[in-house]
C-alpha cells in the first residue's frame, strides 16, 4: 500500500513540474497564462515613494520622481528649484530628510482596502537606485549607505507595508527599476551591472518577500540579453517560492515592451487596446507618478473621471493601476485619500460588474456629435476626437460581462433625462431580469426594433449614494461566439494574400470583403482564399445557442511593384528638418510653423534634437534597394511616427505612446525610392529608430550607407 502512495506522488510530482517546465525562450515563456485572481482583481494602487518625494517637485506635466535625473542633466527649471530650496545639498544627502516619521502601514493597508483595490505595487527601488528594503547590492555599488534602513526611515519600508497589506484582503506587490541613472557600475560595465546588481536584488526580493505582482522598469536602455531576462523568468516561472501566482509586466529590455513577458503596460496611454494579450493601464491622480506639490486641486482628475477610467479599462478586458504619491513625511495627501474612498464608495455598490467580469463582444456604445459629456467639475470624459466635423464621439455605455454567471452589466454616465435607456442592436429574450445596482430595484424594459429600451426609476439623490456612474445588470443575458482569428500569409514573391480564418470553436464564420456588415447569409468560410484587389474583410462567427461574435475588421493588401527612380544625383546622408512646436504637438501640428534647425544626417534617429523633449523630426531622401522584392518596414518610437515608401504610407505608427514597433511592406524594384520619415516627441522620454527587413533576409535598422539625398 506504502508503494502504490509513494508511486502516485511522484507521478503528480512529476506531472507538475512538466506543467512549470518554462524555457528561457519567449515561445515558451509567452504561453505561461496571467493568474486568475490579476485577471479577477481590475483596481490596482501604484505608490511612487522614494527620495524624490523629499523634494516633491517638478513643472506641470512631467514626472516628479525624474528629479534627480533632470536635476543632474539639463533642467534648468529643477535645478533653480533645488538651489532655493537645498542650496549646494546633493540629491543623495536629501535622503537624511526621507524620514517618513508618520508612516503607518496598517492605515495604508486599511486605506487600499476601502479603496476597493485589490492589489498594491510599491516601487521597492526607482531610477535613482534608493532602496525601501535593506539591500547590501545598493551600498556596495553606490560605496555609500544608500537603503532606507541605513539612511533616513531606518526602517524596512517594502517589509513593513507588505506586512500590514496581508492582514487584508489585498495583494502585495513591487515596481522595481531595472537600470539605475547614476550608478557607477551601470555607467562602467552593464553587463556586470545586470549581473552583480539587478539579478541579486531581484532574487531577494522575490525569495524574502514573495510578491504577487513584479513590475520591472527601466528596461529600455539594455536589450533583454544584457538583463538576461529570459532565464530570469524562467527562475521565476519554474523555481521560485511565487511561481504559480506572481504577475510580471512587460518591460523587461529594449524591444520587448507590448511584444513578450507577461501583462501589456501602457501609461497615460488610454486609447490602446490589446484584444488579444492581458493589459493594465497605469496612470497619476494628477500627471505625476511621484509627489508633485506644483499640482493644484485641479489638475487632480475628479472621483467621476477615475471611476470611468476604471470602468473603459474593465470593459476593453484590462486592469486600472492607478498611482499614488506619499510626501517624505510618510503621509498620503487628502486629496488621494479623499479619490480612492469615493472610488471605494462606488465599488462598494457596483463593484459586482467590475470584479471577476471580463470584456464583452462589444465594449462600449458611442454617441457621436457631442461636445458637453462633462464630469460635475466640469472636465470632459472621455473624449475622442472623430475628425474636426463632427466633433467628440463618447462612450454612452460600457459593457462588462460575467462569464460563469452569464450576466452583462450597462454602465452609463449619463442619466437619461426620460429615464430611458437605450441598448442599441441589443434585444434581450422574453422574461430577462433587470436590477438597477445603485437602489437595487427590479427594471421594466421593451423592445424597439433592434433595440432594447430600459426604464429607469426616477432620479432621487437621497437613493443613490455614488452618482458617478450608474449600473444596470441583465440576469441570464450575454453568452456570445468568440471573436475568430485571421491569418495573413504572402507566398514568395506573391502580391495576393492567402486569408485563413481561425475559429475558436464549432462555429461557423461568415465574411465579406467589400467593408459591409457580414450577416447569417453572407459567405461561408470554407477554407483558406484569396483577394484580388486591396479590400475591407470583415468576419463574423455564429453558432446557435449564442450571440454572434464581434466583427473583425481587417485590411487585406494586395501589391503593385513600385518603381525605382530613374534619375538624380545622389548624395549620402539623409535630409531633415527639425521642429521645436509649442503645444499640442502631434503629427498634423508638429509641422505648421518653419523649422528650427535642418541639415543632412546619416541616419533616422533623435540624435540631432536640440532640447530634452517636445520637438519633431521630418527626414525626406531616398533609399536605395539592391535587388527586386518585398521589403517589410518598421518604426519604433516614443511617441508618434509615420513612414513613407513613394509617397505611399507604409506604416502607420501614430499617437501618444511608448516606445512601440509598427510595421508595414512594400513591393520594390532595384534602384533609388523616395523614403519619409516623420516623427513627434510629446513630452517625456523619447525614441525613434527605422528599419528594413527584405523578404528572406535579416532585420536591421536602416543603415547609413542606404541613404541618400
Amino acid at each position: 500500500m506504502k508503494k502504490c502512495i509513494t508511486l502516485v506522488i511522484f507521478l503528480l510530482a512529476g506531472t507538475l513540474s512538466f506543467a512549470q517546465d518554462y524555457k528561457p525562450n519567449w515561445e515558451s515563456l509567452d504561453r505561461r497564462p496571467v493568474p486568475k485572481w490579476f485577471r479577477d482583481a481590475k483596481f490596482g494602487i501604484f505608490i511612487h515613494w522614494g527620495v524624490y518625494s523629499v523634494p516633491g517637485w517638478c513643472t506641470k506635466g512631467n514626472y516628479a520622481e525624474w528629479y534627480q535625473q533632470g536635476l543632474q542633466t539639463n533642467d534648468t527649471a529643477r535645478q533653480r528649484y533645488h538651489k532655493a530650496k537645498f542650496g549646494n545639498r546633493t540629491y543623495y544627502q536629501l535622503a537624511d530628510d526621507f524620514k517618513a516619521e508618520l508612516f503607518n502601514p496598517d492605515e495604508w493597508a486599511k486605506l487600499f482596502e476601502r479603496s476597493g483595490a485589490k492589489y498594491i505595487v510599491l516601487t521597492s527601488k526607482h531610477h535613482d537606485g534608493f532602496t525601501l528594503w535593506p539591500s547590501k547590492e545598493s551600498n556596495r555599488d553606490w560605496g555609500f549607505p544608500w537603503n532606507a534602513m541605513e539612511v533616513g526611515p531606518k526602517r524596512d519600508l517594502l517589509g513593513d507595508l507588505f506586512k500590514a497589506v496581508r492582514k487584508t484582503s489585498v495583494h502585495a506587490g513591487m515596481y522595481y527599476s531595472l537600470y539605475e541613472w547614476f550608478n557607477p557600475l551601470w555607467l562602467a560595465d552593464k553587463k556586470k551591472y545586470a549581473a552583480t546588481h539587478a539579478w541579486p536584488q531581484m532574487k531577494e526580493l522575490i525569495n524574502t518577500y514573495r510578491p504577487d505582482v513584479f513590475w520591472t522598469d527601466g528596461d529600455w536602455e539594455a536589450p533583454p540579453e544584457t538583463w538576461k531576462s529570459r532565464e530570469f523568468l524562467t527562475w521565476l516561472y519554474n523555481e521560485s517560492p511565487v511561481s504559480e501566482n506572481i504577475v510580471v509586466n512587460d518591460r523587461w529590455g529594449d524591444g520587448v515592451r507590448f511584444k513578450h513577458a507577461g501583462i501589456y503596460t501602457p501609461e497615460y496611454q488610454p486609447d490602446l487596446d490589446f484584444e488579444d494579450h492581458y493589459w493594465e493601464e497605469s496612470r497619476g491622480m494628477g500627471y505625476s507618478y511621484g509627489y508633485n506639490r506644483e499640482e493644484d486641486a485641479w489638475d487632480y482628475n475628479s472621483a467621476q473621471s477615475l471611476v470611468l477610467q476604471l470602468i473603459d479599462k474593465v470593459s476593453r478586458g484590462g486592469n486600472f493601476l492607478l498611482d499614488i504619491g506619499p510626501d517624505e513625511h510618510g503621509k498620503i495627501p487628502p486629496i488621494m485619500q479623499e479619490r480612492l474612498v469615493q472610488i471605494g464608495d462606488w465599488l462598494d455598490v457596483n463593484g459586482e460588474a467590475i470584479y471577476q467580469s471580463s470584456r464583452w463582444r462589444t465594449s462600449s456604445q458611442w454617441s457621436a456629435g457631442r461636445r458637453d459629456y462633462k464630469d460635475k467639475g466640469g472636465d470632459m470624459l472621455l473624449k475622442i476626437t472623430l475628425n474636426p466635423d463632427p466633433g467628440y464621439a463618447v462612450k454612452e455605455i460600457f459593457y462588462t460581462y460575467n462569464t460563469s454567471a452569464n450576466t452583462l452589466f450597462a454602465i452609463f454616465a449619463r442619466y437619461p433625462a426620460n429615464k430611458k435607456l437605450v441598448l442599441k442592436n441589443i434585444q434581450v429574450p422574453d422574461g430577462t431580469n433587470m436590477l438597477f445596482l445603485s437602489t437595487r430595484e427590479k427594471l421594466s424594459w421593451h423592445r424597439e426594433g433592434e433595440n432594447t429600451v430600459i426604464d429607469l426609476p426616477d432620479y432621487d439623490p437621497n437613493k443613490i449614494r455614488t452618482p458617478d456612474a450608474y449600473v444596470v445588470r441583465i440576469n441570464n443575458f450575454g453568452q456570445f461566439v468568440p471573436k475568430p482569428g485571421i491569418k495573413v500569409q504572402y507566398g514568395k514573391g506573391e502580391m495576393k494574400p492567402l486569408i485563413t480564418l481561425i475559429a475558436q470553436g464549432p462555429e461557423q464564420m461568415r465574411y465579406t470583403t467589400d467593408g459591409s456588415e457580414p450577416s447569417p447569409e453572407s459567405s461561408l468560410y470554407t477554407g483558406p482564399f484569396s483577394v484580388d484587389k486591396t479590400s475591407l474583410l470583415k468576419v463574423c462567427s455564429y453558432l446557435e445557442g449564442s450571440l454572434p461574435s464581434a466583427t473583425l475588421t481587417e485590411n487585406i493588401r494586395t501589391y503593385n511593384w513600385m518603381n525605382a527612380i530613374q534619375y538624380g544625383k545622389f548624395q549620402p546622408g539623409i535630409f531633415y528638418r527639425y521642429y521645436q512646436p509649442d503645444n499640442n504637438i502631434n503629427l498634423v501640428t508638429a509641422f505648421r510653423d518653419k523649422p528650427v534647425s535642418s541639415g543632412v544626417a546619416s541616419d533616422i534617429t533623435v540624435a540631432k534634437k536640440q532640447r530634452a523633449d517636445k520637438f519633431a523630426f521630418d527626414f525626406t531622401g531616398y533609399i536605395k534597394i539592391g535587388r527586386d522584392g518585398f521589403y517589410d518596414f518598421f518604426t519604433r518610437s516614443d511617441d508618434g511616427s509615420k513612414l513613407y515608401i513613394d509617397d505611399l504610407e507604409v506604416v502607420d505608427n501614430d499617437g501618444d505612446h511608448g516606445n512601440i514597433e509598427k510595421s508595414g511592406k512594400a513591393a520594390l524594384k532595384k534602384g533609388y525610392h523616395r523614403i519619409r520619415v516623420i516623427y513627434y516627441d510629446s513630452g517625456g522620454s523619447n525614441e525613434l529608430h527605422a528599419f528594413i527587413e527584405p523578404e528572406g533576409g535579416k532585420k536591421e535598422e536602416i543603415p547609413a550607407s542606404v541613404l541618400f539625398h
